[in-house]
């Protein structure tokens, strides 16, 4: 039976740190371990964890989330890894989807399926993992893989590649991906195995810090998508697509900001779009001009 490592980091969150673990210990494939990594935080993650039996706890200095994950992964034993964030659920059949996909795809380095959002009732997605032209280009294009616990990794590839980016705050998750699939195959099975909660502490919805993360990491890997000409067209095209998806709202949070008096949030979301979507910026401030011309006129 294949051992399946599920780490969990924890800060702040241990109000839903409890149906994490229920969620893991619901598996219908009952060979795992739980790693919960305390990233130093001010609630009472610790005695949350210690309500559950079997959760191998760990406390560190505050590191941010990256580090978190690649403690747990140190601390590690399984052949497969699966990184749960305290405020997720995976559903039951997530390790055994994705354990029949490895045995059917052993040369793959990770095996991915699909998610669903809770928490919210509209929030949707669309899932498309169509290769062009293969994984790895995909990635640059978007992030169809979506949050890490909808992913099974290899142990020893997680080891090969290094684990998380610990420079990156957000988005280092398609950090992985992108060095995963540089390397190694990937297959999506495309079964719902895991649970995406909606909520607005989520780091995802941070849009300053995800715009900032996102340049970062297609930055990083510019010097291997130079000269391959597919690449650097997925790559620009994913420049784009992140800057519309983080940047736009940026701007609306900014405008917020601003009618509320919030001046140093203002400036400060008005520094971030100036250095990474300055294209966006200037579009908005022609539609309000636009806007202020044509009401002086009326």
């Amino acid at each position: 039976m294949n051992l399946v490592s599920v780490i969990i980091p924890c800060y702040k969150q241990a109000h839903f740190l409890g149906e994490a673990i229920e969620s893991v210990q619901a598996q219908t494939h009952q060979q795992y371990e739980i790693i919960v990594i305390d990233d130093e935080s001010p609630d009472n993650t610790a005695e949350v964890a210690s309500r559950y039996s079997n959760i191998r706890y760990f406390r560190q200095r505050r590191q941010e989330r990256s580090a978190a994950r690649n403690r747990g992964l140190r601390e590690s034993a399984g052949d497969f890894v699966v990184f749960l964030d305290a405020d997720d659920r995976l559903l039951p059949h997530h390790f055994q989807t994705c354990l029949d996909a490895f045995r059917t795809h052993p040369e793959a380095g990770l095996v991915c399926g699909d998610y669903q959002w809770f928490g919210h009732e509209t929030a949707t997605h669309h899932h498309d993992c169509r290769p062009r032209p293969d994984h790895y280009g995909a990635l640059l294009r978007s992030n169809f893989i979506g949050p890490p616990h909808t992913v099974m990794f290899r142990h020893d590839v997680l080891l090969r590649v290094g684990g998380f980016a610990p420079n990156l705050k957000s988005c280092e998750d398609q950090d992985l991906y992108l060095r995963v699939a540089r390397h190694h195959p990937m297959y999506c099975h495309h079964t719902v195995i895991a649970e995406y909660r909606w909520h607005d502490q989520q780091t995802s919805r941070h849009w300053d810090v995800m715009l900032q993360s996102a340049m970062h990491m297609l930055q990083s890997h510019i010097d291997v998508v130079a000269g391959h000409a597919p690449y650097e067209r997925a790559w620009e095209e994913g420049l784009e697509r992140r800057q519309r998806m983080y940047g736009d709202p940026l701007m609306w949070a900014m405008v917020a900001a601003a009618r509320q008096g919030n001046w140093s949030r203002t400036m400060n979301y008005l520094a971030v779009l100036l250095r990474y979507y300055p294209k966006g910026l200037w579009s908005l401030i022609r539609r309000k001009a636009g806007r202020l011309i044509h009401s002086a006129s009326v």
